[in-house]
């Protein structure tokens, strides 16, 4: 049989059809796939392919096969068991990519488009079908995909395999304004944010940037997708040895848990049905102490940032939870409960 321009690639051709086409519950005839050779301008016969075959599903050193399974037969069938991700870790790849508020839905349906490159056109479909998320706010604003590579470029220590220094970053930062909540503007006016980026973190579905801002002295968190117009600057980032001392454990969820505010360290005490919630909430490193109080009660001494958002969340509990210390919280917690009662009277 003449050869033609693609024969010397008939294997890699075999392999890339067994990829897209097969899978555990997904078997394929030989006949398919001399079809499908012969489409891409490669003459094949039968028992060529079987060669190939033999040679894809060889073990070598142990393990360096593709995991074909041949199925014995009239008519032997092929299936690809074994790929670089199993099937399973792509369906939880493909969820965490639909969960994510920062991901546009345009991006984020190319993005399982790619993830489904690395199983079966049938699993793929099956990627695409099987996560529903409801009542997902998505971002609407474009471009985030190409604001995080430009961060990760800035903060990157190596480029192109030589040391580079970690650079500052301008943007302009977007917010919701009461007269059209379906267009953002921009914040203080359109003036520019100038910060050094450190972090990127994410939030229940969003992504934020950790960074130094030299205005105050001080790290911030901003909302990747709320940035627009950002630019990396030709100077070296400041606050390593602020970041130095930052304990990203607890600062996020100091500042994702209950919002900004001055850090007390406070006790509390729970009814024991809350000991779930409390953990998830806090956690259980180092920087926090549970004890058992009485048999219906445990108290819980932690760093918290006093505000508005701890008091709901304190509120929410009603009798079942109490702020026991230090009296200055007490206090402050009361007087949120006053004027709350105020509005109503």
């Amino acid at each position: 049989m003449p050869k033609t321009k693609n024969q010397k690639l008939k294997i890699l051709y075999v392999a890339k059809y067994l990829l897209e086409n097969s899978d555990e519950n997904h078997p394929v005839v030989t006949d398919k796939i001399v079809d499908y050779l012969e489409k891409c301008g490669i003459s094949a016969e039968k028992r060529s392919v079987y060669k190939d075959i033999n040679v894809l599903a060889t073990d070598i050193d142990n393990g360096g096969d593709l995991g074909i399974e041949i199925i014995r037969g009239h008519r032997n069938m092929y299936r690809l068991l074994s790929r670089p991700f199993d099937f399973d870790d792509l369906r939880l790849l493909a969820q965490c990519v639909y969960s994510m508020k920062f991901i546009p839905e345009a991006q984020a349906k190319k993005l399982i488009n790619v993830l489904g490159k690395f199983c079966s056109k049938h699993q793929a479909n099956d990627l695409k079908s099987e996560t529903i998320l409801c009542d997902r706010v998505k971002s609407k604003q474009k471009g985030t995909m190409q604001i995080i590579s430009a961060i990760n470029t800035a903060m990157a220590k190596q480029q192109d395999g030589k040391p580079h220094t970690p650079q500052k970053i301008s943007f302009k930062y977007l917010k919701y304004t009461i007269n059209n909540v379906h267009q953002q503007v921009e914040r203080r006016k359109g003036n520019t944010y100038k910060v050094s980026p450190y972090k990127m973190i994410i939030n229940d579905g969003n992504y934020y940037l950790l960074a130094f801002d030299d205005k105050d002295q001080a790290f911030r968190t901003y909302r990747i997708d709320r940035m627009k117009n950002l630019k990396i600057l030709d100077e070296p980032r400041n606050g390593e040895d602020v970041f130095a001392e930052i304990d990203l454990t607890t600062y996020t969820r100091r500042v994702f848990g209950m919002y900004g505010g001055a850090k007390e360290t406070v006790t509390m005490r729970f009814i024991n049905p809350l000991l779930d919630t409390v953990v998830d909430r806090f956690g259980t490193g180092a920087h926090i102490l549970y004890m058992p109080d009485d048999k219906s009660h445990f108290k819980v001494i932690t760093d918290v940032e006093i505000s508005k958002q701890f008091f709901g969340w304190i509120c929410g509990f009603g009798n079942e939870a109490v702020i026991e210390s230090p009296q200055n919280v007490v206090e402050q917690f009361n007087a949120h409960i006053e004027k709350i009662q105020n509005k109503y009277k």
